[in-house]
């Protein structure tokens, strides 16, 4: 075996890990603002995952053998964010083989709405770019067959049957969003040929997966089990607890989570019960569709205020984000936020997508719909989405000064934070003390709380998705659909758990901090220090502001 390569210096060696890990995906890459990776999409075959497996071994290699002193702190936390990547991404390819059992793992490379959607080019160069990744749609679900196993769980199948549909409706949209922009007649050409081609190979990957892959299917057949799915939690964060532990401290949480839906839950009405006062005084108000989308443009803005006013944390722009209709293959969620990449430079255009009822629903569907998407409900969401969630989020990681920080992200970081903001915004004073804001907190706490112990118990224990579907409807307050899609999630996001656990350990990290520091605690710069450092395991961040 050779002797792995000798680097100049530490910056040397960095740049050497990002152009390894966004060679290997380079859509993530485009996805930062790193437009050299716009046209590219990864390959996911097996000779090129031993390339970079062989790749990321020597990298890890290197940095114990050459770089394990860091002097500065901005070395050391460079070195240490490395080496938690590195060695995440071998489990994640020799363990987790997401690639094996989960056909949404090849959704990324199919996604092209922050190449149309984002001014950051001309169009004829971003269209190009779009031509490029559409001509590789064969070889990308071409990949996926061969490694996509033949016995996968229904559920996944399912889901992914519904988000490829979701993609084929999205390039039905596509040639309404460059035509009368793009003056390049062979280029139009050149669309118009590859858009049937790319539509032609999700269609007949979609019907070998009808026909081949479902009726083999099975549900409940998709559990990690308890030793992978325990290595998958330590890997993705750090976190050195057991299943055991972990599931103790959901419970708690849930436990505390209950008894202040119950308190909350007497102030509007002490006649009924937490389920009948959700149903009564919060999910009955909600905006109508056709105007729900400027109404939440008006709450953004009182929410961003509320902030600059109060002296929570730094929003470092004057940009603000655009809400729109959710795209139809994202509309799995009821809101998102689509915001630039870390290291854009040009296309400043977030947006914050509600997602509205479809138009083949029937009344009552409609209404169900909306009724979860209430107004209380939703300046919860807008808090996690927007002010201060991820939004403000991403404004800070844009003047992070780690560009590994920039790329590397931890899911419970990300999330976390979000879920953070929602308790602590309330903590400051935000809805005045309003019953109806609180509880809607609490729900979307309680989902919270419901996902992190579903996703234990349904890949560690032998909890079903109907007892998980039932947990989300006594526990969480939700109604029979939007209970079901919480529990089918968890099958195929296994790591939904990091909202809570996130949450618990930016709580848990500012708890030490004042301790700390006592009276000269501010929680302004406690929060700025926190987002300054991109999305790090929160174990990372903590090591590096704790000292």
């Amino acid at each position: 075996m050779a002797t792995p390569r000798k680097f100049f210096d530490f910056a040397e060696f960095r740049e050497y890990v990002l152009s390894i890990y966004l060679g290997y995906y380079p859509t993530t890459g485009s996805v930062l603002g790193l437009h050299e990776y716009d046209p590219l999409v990864e390959d996911y075959s097996a000779p090129r995952r031993e390339e970079y497996l062989h790749e990321i071994r020597d990298a890890l290699i290197i940095l114990e053998r050459d770089f394990s002193g860091a002097s500065s702190d901005l070395t050391r936390y460079e070195c240490r964010m490395i080496h938690w990547k590195l060695r995440d991404e071998i489990f994640r390819l020799t363990e987790l083989k997401e690639f094996e059992w989960n056909p949404m793992a090849y959704n990324g490379q199919l996604e092209l709405s922050h190449l149309i959607d984002r001014d950051f080019a001309p169009v004829t160069d971003r269209m190009r770019s779009v031509l490029a990744r559409l001509r590789a749609y064969p070889r990308i679900l071409a990949v996926a067959r061969q490694n996509l196993g033949s016995k996968l769980d229904r559920t996944i199948v399912e889901t992914s049957i519904e988000s490829l549909e979701g993609i084929l409706q999205y390039l039905d949209t596509l040639p309404a969003k460059y035509e009368g922009k793009v003056q390049d007649g062979a280029l139009i050409q050149d669309l118009g040929d590859a858009i049937p081609s790319a539509r032609m190979a999700i269609s007949t990957f979609l019907e070998a997966i009808r026909t081949v892959v479902l009726p083999k299917a099975m549900y409940d057949s998709f559990r990690l089990g308890p030793e992978l799915f325990e290595r998958f939690v330590h890997s993705a964060e750090l976190v050195e607890d057991s299943l055991e532990t972990l599931l103790d401290k959901g419970r708690r949480e849930m436990d505390r989570l209950t008894l202040e839906l119950y308190r909350v839950s007497e102030e509007l009405d002490s006649k009924l019960t937490p389920k009948e006062v959700f149903h009564t005084y919060i999910e009955s108000d909600h905006s109508s569709e056709q105007t729900i989308l400027s109404q939440t443009t008006n709450m953004l803005e009182r929410i961003r205020a509320f902030l600059i006013q109060n002296n929570i944390v730094a929003i470092p722009s004057e940009i603000r984000c655009s809400v729109k209709e959710t795209p139809a293959h994202m509309r799995w969620a009821f809101a998102a936020m689509d915001s630039p990449g870390a290291f854009e430079k040009v296309a400043t255009e977030a947006f914050y997508y509600v997602t509205l009822p479809e138009a083949s629903w029937d009344e009552a569907k409609r209404k169900e719909f909306l009724h979860g998407l209430n107004r209380s409900v939703l300046e919860i969401i807008s808090i996690h989405e927007a002010y201060p969630g991820h939004y403000v989020h991403f404004l800070h990681i844009q003047k992070a000064k780690s560009k590994v920080g920039k790329t590397f992200a931890s899911y419970a970081f990300i999330e976390g934070w979000a879920h953070y903001t929602e308790e602590m915004m309330l903590e400051q004073g935000w809805g005045s003390g309003d019953a109806r804001i609180r509880l809607a907190y609490i729900q979307e706490a309680l989902i919270r709380a419901a996902r992190y112990i579903a996703a234990i118990e349904l890949h560690s224990r032998t909890m079903t998705l109907s007892e998980a579907q039932h947990m989300f409807e006594e526990k969480a307050l939700l109604r029979p659909h939007a209970a079901r899609r919480e529990a089918e999630r968890g099958v195929f996001d296994p790591g939904y758990l990091f909202y809570m656990l996130g949450k618990m350990q930016i709580k848990e990290l500012r708890a030490r901090m004042q301790r700390a520091e006592g009276e000269d605690f501010s929680l302004f710069e406690f929060h700025n220090q926190l987002l300054s450092h991109g999305s790090p395991p929160v174990k990372i961040v903590g090591e590096m502001m704790e000292g």
